[in-house]
């Protein structure tokens, strides 16, 4: 072995904590792309580890519209380690198949809405069953007017301590208003809300309005980017404050 000493290193590590800092934002400046398909990669052997560790044999597509790797590690990251939970998402999908599956092995409650009848059906054949049929209606939020699920498709009594924002489809401003709403009216006291896409402008409003929404009920909460090829905001009240470090 080759034999090292202080002295023989010290210059080695003040130059490395000299210019690391410089060079580490530089190298996130010029190449951003690579840091977040790096980021990427580690959510996808996460995800993979942890269904091969659960025995779930789930064929993962997600590429185009579909949910990416990111927002499937914090969905099993809040699945394992926090619960009992009862989930609220707004827009089928692959994450919907995966947390039907997961229902089988922590007993969560899941009720995920969608507006496309052919879509509702298309992911009920994928074996998720909790998926509701809930058209667009229009309504007033926020003083603004917009596309919203028909909240009267669940039952007046139900409350929900996750809240997942991942539709209905884009919009430039004030993408996914409809989730102002389940903010307002129907989560407990304690929840943790996960949006979707939280790079995108029209998703910011809708964030900083649920955001500001929070403050005017005087309601403590703490929030946490996670980044990735998409990125996801996660908003947690105290009893889920763990979801902050996820």
């Amino acid at each position: 072995m080759r034999n090292s000493s202080y002295s023989s290193l010290r210059t080695r590590l003040w130059t490395r904590r000299l210019f690391n800092p410089f060079l580490e934002k530089a190298s996130l400046w010029l190449a951003p792309a690579a840091s977040l398909q790096a980021r990427e990669l580690l959510y996808q052997n996460i995800v993979h580890r942890d269904l091969d560790r659960l025995g779930i044999d789930l064929p993962l597509y997600p590429v185009r519209s579909a949910a990416t790797y990111s927002y499937l590690y914090l969905l099993l990251r809040l699945v394992q380690e926090t619960g009992p939970l009862r989930i609220l998402e707004l827009g089928a999908g692959l994450s919907t198949v995966l947390l039907d599956r997961l229902r089988e092995h922590f007993g969560l409650e899941l009720t995920s809405l969608e507006h496309d009848e052919d879509w509702v059906e298309r992911i009920r054949k994928q074996g998720a069953s909790a998926v509701v049929h809930a058209p667009l209606v229009e309504r007033s939020l926020q003083d603004y007017s917009a596309r919203v699920y028909d909240s009267s498709v669940l039952s007046s009594g139900s409350r929900f301590n996750v809240l997942l924002v991942d539709g209905p489809r884009r919009s430039r401003r004030r993408s996914r208003w409809t989730a102002l709403e389940f903010i307002e009216g129907w989560l407990e006291e304690d929840f943790v809300i996960v949006f979707d896409d939280a790079e995108r402008p029209g998703e910011i409003d809708t964030i900083s309005a649920a955001l500001r929404l929070l403050d005017q009920r005087g309601i403590g909460y703490g929030g946490h980017l996670t980044r990735s090829v998409n990125s996801q905001f996660v908003i947690a009240t105290e009893g889920f404050q763990a979801a902050l470090h996820f």
